[in-house]
């Protein structure tokens, strides 16, 4: 419980800092993406707060989160996927994809982070960040 209330007062912070107001609308969204760790898009947020906020339209869910993600306080995550994925945590990580079923799973793994980047990428570039996906079938997807 302790992370998640960092991570709404971090959200908070963030908020403040781009001049976004911390509206009950846009925190039930947030607090939406920071329970659910399969990534989850638009709907599935919308889904999970319409009913503490029956006004809520789709098209304002959508908005938010893009709005989340132009001031850096979410990423997307879209590995073939026929809509965007949303995912709260900011802290480099990588991900694991399975290509049947679309599920979208973190890695964190200390291998991960000394890759060393080609020196063919650095070249006249400013690298900012890097994240590595590894498509996958599942083994849930296997045993079908």
């Amino acid at each position: 419980m302790i992370a998640t209330e960092s991570k709404i007062d971090e959200f908070i912070q963030k908020c403040k800092t781009n001049a976004l107001s911390v509206t009950p609308q846009r925190l039930a969204i947030y607090k939406a993406l920071i329970a659910d760790k399969s990534h989850p898009n638009p709907e599935t947020i919308y889904n999970n707060i319409k009913p503490d906020f029956p006004t809520i339209s789709l098209a304002t869910v959508y908005k938010t989160l893009e709005t989340f993600e132009k001031h850096g306080i979410i990423s997307v995550v879209t590995p073939l996927h026929e809509t965007v994925r949303y995912d709260a945590e900011m802290k480099q990580h990588h991900h694991i994809v399975c290509v049947k079923c679309k599920k979208v799973m973190d890695i964190n793994d200390p291998v991960l982070e000394n890759i060393k980047i080609p020196e063919k990428v650095k070249r006249g570039n400013q690298v900012l960040d890097y994240t590595i996906q590894f498509n996958i079938v599942c083994s849930e997807c296997r045993n079908k």
